[in-house]
C-alpha cells in the first residue's frame, strides 16, 4: 500500500480508489477525464485536499510532461487548494500559470481569480473589465480534440469571473459553483 493511500486512510476519509495506480494514468485520463484521475478523487465528499495532493504528486512524478500540461495541472491543483481553503498555496500555483502569448484572456482570468481569493474587489473589477473588453481574434475557429467546430462564449471564462464578482466575500468553492 503506498504512503499517500495510508495517510488518506488515517484521516478517516477514503479518497483514493483501492487498486488504482493513479501515477500510471496518461495525462489525458488523469487530468482531463471527468470520472477518472484527480477529478474522481475531488468528486468525493471531504477529498478536495487529497485531490490537490494527488495532482502535486502526479506532476512531480512525471518529468516528461510538457510545460502546457504542467501549467494546466498547476491551475487544477490551485483550484483544489483554494476549495480546501489553502489560499496562499493556491495563489502561488495560479501565478505559475500566466502565459506570454495570451490571445484568450487567460492572464485576466488568473488575475480575477487571485483578486477574488485575496478579497481585492478593485483588482477583481479591473480584471473583469479587461477580460470583457478582449476582442475575439479574427479568423479564430475553435475545435475539439477531433477537429470538430466548437462554439464557445467569448471571451472564455467571463461567466466564471462574473460568478466570482457576484459571490465576492464567499468561499472559492461557493463562487466557482453557483452561490446565487
Amino acid at each position: 500500500m503506498n504512503s499517500l493511500f495510508i495517510v488518506l486512510l488515517l484521516s478517516g476519509v477514503e479518497c483514493l480508489t483501492p487498486g488504482t495506480d493513479y501515477m500510471a494514468l496518461e495525462f489525458q485520463e488523469f487530468d482531463q477525464t471527468m470520472e477518472a484521475g484527480w477529478r474522481e478523487v475531488a468528486n468525493r465528499e471531504g477529498c478536495t485536499e487529497a485531490a490537490a495532493d494527488l495532482i502535486q504528486r502526479y506532476r512531480d512524478s512525471k518529468p516528461d510532461l510538457r510545460e502546457g500540461q504542467l501549467s494546466i495541472m498547476r491551475w487544477h491543483e490551485g483550484q483544489m487548494r483554494a476549495e480546501a481553503g489553502q489560499n496562499e498555496q493556491a495563489v502561488a500555483l495560479f501565478k505559475q500559470t500566466y502565459t506570454e502569448s495570451d490571445t484568450m484572456g487567460w492572464n485576466y482570468y488568473v488575475n480575477a481569480t487571485i483578486a477574488f481569493i485575496e478579497q481585492d474587489a478593485e483588482a477583481l473589477q479591473q480584471a473583469h473589465d479587461q477580460l470583457s473588453a478582449l476582442p475575439k481574434p479574427s479568423g479564430m475557429n475553435m475545435t475539439d480534440a477531433d477537429g470538430n467546430p466548437v462554439d464557445i462564449q467569448w471571451p472564455p471564462n467571463l461567466q466564471v469571473v462574473e460568478n466570482l464578482m457576484s459571490c465576492f466575500g464567499r468561499s472559492y468553492s461557493e463562487a466557482y459553483g453557483d452561490c446565487n
